[in-house]
């Protein structure tokens, strides 16, 4: 169980290999590391000047309620034990702990450590660095146009229901919804207005909040231009695979938001760790308040218009990139296959 290596030399290699610091506790005594690639597993590394394995397991037990470990529920901890041998050094694999966590324990005999000031220095400049980059990936853009499609959805909705309502087909198809018929007759238009129209205030409603949900997000990794792309013209993929696929008089900012669910997958594709990390909360809220829609609407639901959206979504972001993004091949691929795929949709829908 022994394993070379001594206490900051160790934590260097583990933020070299993609280890994020989330706590110390002075003076080196304990340090709690998240291993950003494995996205469930945490290294606790710990020093020790104990002589018995009860006093190290007390001393694990305070080191885990300084950092409030109870919080980590069912996911790996990998505890790191450094110091001198135990007089029961056996017993260490029998230990067990109070938290819902899945321990796993490690024991590190430490050698030379005339180079552990330099090894703590190096890890916590690179994790400083790392954080810094995290910051920026995410501060692109401020969430400014978010809230003006809301507030321009919103005031489409206000209009709609002061001259009709929307729970009329009749209103749906004077402000914009998408009709096929009409779309044959070169009402292109009706492409693009069905994302700024809801089929009554409890559609309008979700479908904001997850707007306000994913938006802010959405706006801040790709910058404001790139949000409001890859939004209105997802949307427009959306409102085109409705059009092929579905006879339905339909409207809804659904397809767009689902845009906004492939954008964030682009973006898993293109740093899979820190998709795995961030942005799962956010997606489970979209997808559980469509859930929730499929039960309340029933088979009014557009399903073709939300696949439309996601792969529309998924292709656009790759046509704007993200903004770091320097490769101009892939940028070229992702529109072909944008324009390809927005083409063969309307001409389903027209010849259907």
């Amino acid at each position: 169980m022994t394993q070379p290596g001594c206490f900051w030399e160790d934590i260097y290699h583990a933020v070299e290999a993609g280890g994020r610091v989330e706590g110390i506790l002075e003076p080196s005594r304990a340090l709690l590391l998240f291993d950003t690639k494995a996205g469930d597993l945490y290294h606790l590394y710990i020093k020790t000047d104990k002589a018995w394995a009860n006093h190290v397991a007390i001393e694990i037990e305070a080191v885990m309620s300084s950092f409030r470990l109870a919080r980590l529920g069912r996911a790996k901890l990998h505890v790191h034990i450094y110091g001198d041998a135990l007089v029961d050094e056996e017993r260490l694999e029998t230990l067990s702990f109070q938290v819902a966590a899945k321990v796993r324990l490690d024991r590190h005999a430490c050698g030379d450590e005339q180079d552990e000031t330099r090894f703590r220095s190096l890890a916590l400049a690179l994790d400083k660095q790392r954080k810094a980059e995290l910051k920026k990936r995410f501060s692109f853009g401020e969430p400014q146009l978010v809230y003006a499609l809301m507030m321009l959805t919103f005031v489409v909705m206000w209009l709609a229901e002061s001259l009709g309502s929307t729970l009329d087909p009749n209103t749906l198809i004077r402000f914009g919804a998408k009709v096929n018929p009409l779309i044959d007759e070169g009402e292109w238009w009706r492409l693009v207005t069905p994302m700024f129209l809801h089929i009554g205030w409890f559609h309008f409603a979700i479908n904001m909040f997850a707007l306000w949900s994913l938006g802010p997000l959405v706006e801040r990794m790709y910058g404001s231009p790139r949000f409001l792309t890859i939004y209105l013209l997802a949307g427009v993929i959306a409102s085109t695979a409705s059009y092929a696929f579905s006879e339905a008089i339909s409207a809804g900012a659904s397809g767009a938001l689902f845009g906004l669910v492939g954008a964030l997958l682009y973006f898993g594709l293109r740093d899979r760790s820190l998709f795995m990390k961030t942005l799962g909360p956010p997606l489970f809220i979209m997808l559980g308040l469509n859930v929730g829609l499929a039960f309340v609407l029933g088979a009014s639901l557009d399903h073709s218009a939300h696949a439309g959206g996601l792969i529309g979504g998924f292709l656009m972001a790759g046509v704007v990139g993200l903004p770091d993004e320097t490769t101009k091949k892939w940028r070229l691929l992702f529109t072909v296959l944008a324009i390809g795929l927005t083409g063969t949709l309307y001409w389903l829908g027209y010849n259907r």
